[in-house]
C-alpha cells in the first residue's frame, strides 16, 4: 500500500516485509503503478468540512477556506499557533474567514485533498510537499515552510526498551517499520547506503510502527515528532537509536497552496503568509506561550506538557548540541532547506516511483511570502523573518543566520 492511502493510521495499513534488495530493485520497474495508486483525489483522514468556496477576484475571492494541517507532526505546529491565536482572521481580508480546520493524520491526505479542491492552503511534511506540487491534476504551489530541522523531527529511529542493539551496526540485517513514501523512508534508505546496512522493510502506518517497537517486534522504527518522544519519553517504551543530523539529512514541513488561490486571490494568500510570519515570531520568542497555544489542540491532548515543549525546544540527548527545530519560512533562505525540496527530496520520489517528473520551477512560489515580509515591516514592531533567526534550544530568538526573510 502506498504512502498516500495511509489517511487514517488508526488501523493497519499493510504487513509485507520486503528485503533490501528486492525492495531497491523492484521500485523503478513499478514506478507508474505506484504513481497510479498514490496520486488520487480521496478525502480520508479525520477532520471537519470540505471544501473552501472559491469565486476568485482578488482579495475577496474566497469567502470560506479549509485548512489541511497535522496536529500529529510537530515541524508543521505553526498551523496550531494560527488556529488557537486566531492569527488567520487578524490579517484575511473582509468576508473571508476559515470554515474550517481539516485534521489529516499524513501530508498526503491534504495534498490529495487540495488536488480534488477541498483545502485552500495546506501544511504537508517534505515528501507529502513535493508529492502535491508534482501533480499534473490541479496547479499547487510550494508557497513556503511550516519549519525545518537538521533531521531532529522526522529523520528519526527508535529501538525497544529491551533491545540488545548498541550501535547501528546492530540493526545490520534486522526488520525496519517504516512508512514508504515518507521522510522516514528517504532517510531510512540514505542512512542505510551510508552505513552499508541490508534490512527487511515492514511498511506500516506510524502507529503500528510505534507499536511494534513497544512490543519488540522490530529491530527498529522509524517515526516522527511528536509521537516518537511520547514513545520514548512519556511512555518509557523506547529509546532513540540515530537521527538525521550526524547523516546530513535534513527534514522539513511545507505550505502549499492552489495556484487559483495564489492567482485569482493573492490578498488572501499574502494574509495568510502573514499569519505564519507572526506565527514564527511567536515560536521564536515566547516558546511557553507556543508551547501552550499547541497544547490547546484536542488531538493531542494526552500528550504531556513537557512533550509539546521539548519536541520544539529541547535538542535530543543523542545529538545534543543539534537544535530540535527552526521556525523557517522562506526555504530560499537556507540552502539545504531548498536543496531538500528541490533537488533531493524529488529524486527520491522519482526514484521510488512516488511521482513521475520532478517539479518544475514554477512549482515554487514564494511570492505571498515575500509580498507579506514587505508589508510587515511597515506594519508590526517586530522582525517578520523568513529565514534561521531562532534559537529553538534556548528560545530566545537571537541565533544568527544566513537570512532574514
Amino acid at each position: 500500500m502506498c504512502a498516500n492511502e495511509r489517511d487514517d493510521d488508526r488501523s493497519d495499513v499493510t504487513d509485507s516485509v520486503t528485503n533490501r534488495r528486492a525492495f531497491l530493485g523492484a521500485s523503478t520497474a513499478v514506478g507508474a503503478g505506484l504513481l497510479a495508486g498514490c496520486v488520487n483525489t480521496s478525502d480520508g483522514g479525520g477532520g471537519g468540512g470540505g471544501g473552501g468556496n472559491e469565486s476568485g477576484g482578488g482579495g475577496g475571492g474566497t469567502t470560506s477556506l479549509t485548512i489541511g494541517y497535522q496536529p500529529y507532526y510537530t515541524e508543521s505546529w505553526s498551523a496550531l499557533v494560527i488556529k488557537h491565536a486566531d492569527l488567520a482572521q487578524k490579517y484575511l481580508p473582509d468576508g473571508v474567514e476559515v470554515g474550517s480546520w481539516q485534521i489529516a493524520l499524513q501530508g498526503s491526505v491534504v495534498g490529495n485533498r487540495m488536488i480534488a479542491g477541498k483545502n485552500q492552503v495546506g501544511y504537508t511534511g517534505d515528501m507529502p510537499t513535493i508529492t502535491a506540487i508534482a501533480n499534473n491534476e490541479t496547479p499547487i504551489s510550494a508557497v513556503g515552510l511550516a519549519g525545518f530541522s537538521q533531521g531532529q523531527q522526522c529523520n528519526l529511529a527508535a529501538i525497544p526498551m529491551d533491545s540488545d542493539v548498541q550501535s547501528v551496526e546492530d540493526i545490520d540485517g534486522g526488520t525496519w517499520g517504516v512508512t514508504t513514501g515518507a521522510c522516514t523512508h528517504r532517510f531510512m534508505l540514505r542512512m542505510a547506503e551510508q552505513e552499508g546496512l541490508d534490512f527487511n522493510i515492514k511498511d506500516q502506518g506510524i502507529n503500528s510502527i510505534l507499536a511494534g517497537v513497544r512490543q519488540g517486534n522490530l529491530a527498529v522504527g522509524f517515526g516522527w515528532e511528536p509521537t516518537m518522544t511520547r514513545l520514548v519519553q512519556q511512555e518509557s517504551q523506547g529509546e532513540f537509536l540515530l537521527s538525521g543530523a550526524p547523516y546530513d539529512i535534513p527534514d522539513a514541513a511545507g505550505i502549499i497552496m492552489p495556484d487559483s488561490i495564489i492567482n485569482d486571490s493573492p490578498e488572501v494568500a499574502k494574509a495568510w503568509m502573514k499569519a505564519e510570519l507572526e506565527a514564527k515570531h511567536i515560536m521564536r520568542t515566547e516558546p511557553q506561550r507556543a508551547a501552550d497555544l499547541c497544547s490547546q489542540e484536542e488531538e493531542i491532548t494526552d500528550y504531556d506538557r513537557q512533550v509539546i515543549e521539548d519536541v520544539m525546544y529541547t535538542s535530543l540527548d543523542i545529538n545534543p548540541d543539534v537544535k530540535r527545530l527552526d521556525f523557517v519560512t522562506d526555504y530560499e533562505a537556507v540552502d539545504a532547506a531548498g536543496t531538500l525540496l528541490k533537488q533531493n527530496g524529488p529524486q527520491y520520489l522519482k526514484s521510488q516511483g512516488f511521482i513521475q517528473e520532478i517539479p518544475g520551477s514554477d512549482r515554487y512560489n514564494l511570492d505571498p511570502l515575500n509580498q507579506a515580509v514587505s508589508e510587515l515591516e511597515g506594519q508590526v514592531d517586530w522582525t517578520p523573518a523568513g529565514g534561521m533567526q531562532n534559537g529553538s534550544s534556548s528560545g530566545d530568538g537571537t541565533n544568527s543566520s544566513n537570512s532574514s526573510a
